[in-house]
């Protein structure tokens, strides 16, 4: 059996065959985008360090503006906090909500940097230092030096708090 196609009908036979194999092979669903993996931070190349400044910074930055919820989205998945001014401690995995909340209600705190120290481990990392909190009490400014902990673990590819302690400097 020999089929005539006429060539106005050949352009639409083409046109819905194309479409049909389109849709039968998948390629009518959202293409995925393949992300190569961070490097480790064993390899050269990396950008950790970098990469756990930038989340120091942002930590700062999501505290200084009293942004509760932005400040909780650093930490990972069950971390910890010992701080020694918040009511409860230790805080770990729901409960830290209590330590944002509390944090929340100092409208006035600010905090700044002092010192710090960096020690890498692989996908783990510990900053230790110090840093001086500022805020209004009584409607006086009132500084305090502080010392702290940050442990720091790299989940796909972002440095997340697992473990944070912060205390009065003597």
């Amino acid at each position: 059996m020999h089929v005539i196609i006429r060539p106005q009908r050949r352009s639409l036979t083409v046109a819905a065959c194309l479409l049909l194999m389109l849709v039968g092979s998948g390629c009518s669903t959202k293409p995925q985008v393949a992300v190569s993996p961070p490097l480790s931070c064993d390899r050269a190349g990396n950008t950790c360090v970098a990469d756990l400044m930038a989340a120091l910074e942002d930590w700062k930055a999501a505290y200084n503006a009293r942004d509760p919820r932005r400040l909780q989205q650093l930490y990972a998945p069950g971390a910890l906090i010992t701080d020694d001014e918040y009511v409860s401690v230790p805080l770990a995995g729901d409960t830290l909500s209590e330590f944002f909340d509390q944090m929340a209600q100092r409208p006035t705190a600010r905090m700044r940097w002092q010192v710090g120290n960096l020690m890498l481990f692989g996908e783990t990392a510990v900053r230790s230092g110090e840093y001086e909190l500022e805020e209004q009490v009584d409607g006086q400014p009132r500084k305090r030096p502080a010392r702290y902990s940050f442990a720091y673990q790299r989940i796909q590819g972002r440095w997340l708090i697992v473990l944070q302690h912060s205390t009065l400097r003597p």
